[in-house]
């Protein structure tokens, strides 16, 4: 399989046998076949070999049919990273092809960065999407010049896994047996593009970034932030030009664990903060045609601790108002919420904002589709979160009667029957004052 590959201002010598790479001048590698099949088929050079073959490339014969086989491979390792960083937002992203091979791009920027600036020059993005065309077929459908993921198609390969075993290593013995391996051409600094590759990417509101981490150069690192309590996921920060909030998402949280243990029969709870944070953007987005809700500035997915820069809503925490009125708005808006086929999951009086007039609500990471016992889990909650932070009883009360009055008679009675059958009896026993109290006001909302 001898031969010679070109690409955008660069060689490669194809020789037969075990050769370890090496550059023969600056642009120029030599390489044996046997090694340069094993990075192709596996990437246990972490594709710093292979890499060579993501932008289009000339070739003959066998060398042709292998940086096919490479594209394909890439195709679909980049479709499964995707899916799995963005989880349940994926099918609201918009992925244009050229992602596909600059994504790539970027796992190897720091061994070509020369290289890969050139790329960008001559083949460009248009480019790029075009080469690209023909192998979207194994990670989904195409739609004009974007990419429309479909499980089944990217589940088909475990190439990635086999690759990931022993690449570190094997990568780093050959290494060391090239005096000059992979080093001379770190002149040039990557061009933003391939730093960034997720920049490419679209949501129908706010923009991805995977830059929220602790770094010197992390996008979160322009706001000045305080958390309201030691125990808030949020924090409210202020950038001087307005102020957001930045919510988190992490494992651990003895909130979502104890919630959910309780809850399982009746209201499952998302615990993986990629699984809530996506939960929380859709629903933020798909409740907005029944309720306000505060608009999304960026989200930072991440598999252990994501994050979400959205609207502050300035104005006043329901739970602390003495208005009857407010009281009133709020079981208007929770009856709203449920006509629209939403419930809450953690329907806290704390997460309903008055402003402008408006009820806004702004915690929906444990949002979901509407049914009578989820609708009954969140009337038994909010009343239980609003009487033990001492809300007077009198105003919850204003808040049901508003509820009740909104709801169809029928499925009104039919909640208020759950909520007094075994399971959230059982689960409210705890505490029996509270449990007797709401018996007693579902008994006086009775339908007629």
């Amino acid at each position: 399989m001898e031969g010679i590959i070109e690409g955008p201002g660069y060689r490669v010598e194809v020789v037969s046998g075990f050769r370890p790479p090496s550059f023969k001048a600056e642009n120029e590698v030599v390489v044996g076949d046997s090694i340069l099949l094993a990075d192709v088929k596996t990437g246990v050079l972490g594709d710093y070999l292979s890499g060579l073959l993501i932008p289009p490339v000339r070739c003959n014969g066998s060398l042709k049919r292998l940086e096919e086989y490479y594209k394909t491979r890439i195709t679909v390792e980049q479709g499964y990273e995707v899916k799995q960083r963005l989880n349940g937002m994926v099918n609201l992203v918009k992925i244009p092809i050229e992602f596909i091979p600059i994504s790539r791009m970027s796992l190897i920027k720091n061994a070509y960065p020369c290289i890969l600036n050139q790329v960008l020059q001559e083949v460009g993005v248009d480019g790029l999407r075009e080469e690209y065309k023909k192998y979207i077929t194994y990670i989904g459908k195409l739609d004009g010049n974007y990419v429309t993921l479909m499980g089944k198609a990217i589940s088909s390969s475990r190439t990635k896994l086999i690759g990931n075993i022993g690449k570190n290593l094997i990568l780093g013995l050959i290494s060391l047996s090239s005096g000059k391996q992979w080093v001379g051409m770190q002149k040039c600094k990557p061009e933003d593009l391939i730093l960034r590759p997720y920049k490419l990417l679209s949501l129908p509101e706010g923009e991805i970034r995977m830059d929220c981490g602790s770094e010197d150069d992390s996008y979160l690192k322009k706001y000045k932030c305080n958390r309201p309590s030691i125990l808030s996921g949020s924090q409210i920060c202020n950038d001087g030009k307005r102020k957001v909030v930045i919510k988190e998402y992490m494992y651990g949280s003895l909130k979502w664990f104890m919630a959910g243990a309780v809850s399982a029969s009746i209201y499952p709870f998302r615990q993986t903060p990629l699984g809530r944070l996506s939960n929380e953007y859709r629903h933020l987005l798909e409740l907005r045609k029944v309720i306000p809700t505060p608009r999304v500035y960026a989200v930072c997915p991440d598999r252990y601790w994501s994050k979400v820069v959205r609207e502050f809503i300035e104005g006043k925490v329901a739970l602390k108002s003495k208005d009857p009125k407010t009281w009133e708005k709020i079981g208007e808006a929770l009856a709203a919420i449920h006509n629209g086929g939403f419930t809450l999951g953690d329907p806290n009086p704390g997460n309903f904002i008055i402003a402008d007039k408006e009820v806004y609500i702004i915690d929906l990471e444990q949002a979901s589709s509407y049914s009578t016992k989820k609708a009954a889990w969140d009337i038994a909650v909010f009343f239980s979160y609003a009487r033990a932070f001492l809300a007077g009883s009198k105003l919850v009360r204003r808040s049901l009667e508003a509820y009740s009055t909104d709801r169809e008679k029928e499925e009104w009675k039919a909640i208020a029957e759950y909520i007094k059958g075994p399971l959230l009896t059982t689960l409210m026993s705890a505490v029996p004052n509270l449990l007797i109290e709401l018996r007693l006001l579902l008994r006086d909302l009775e339908p007629i």
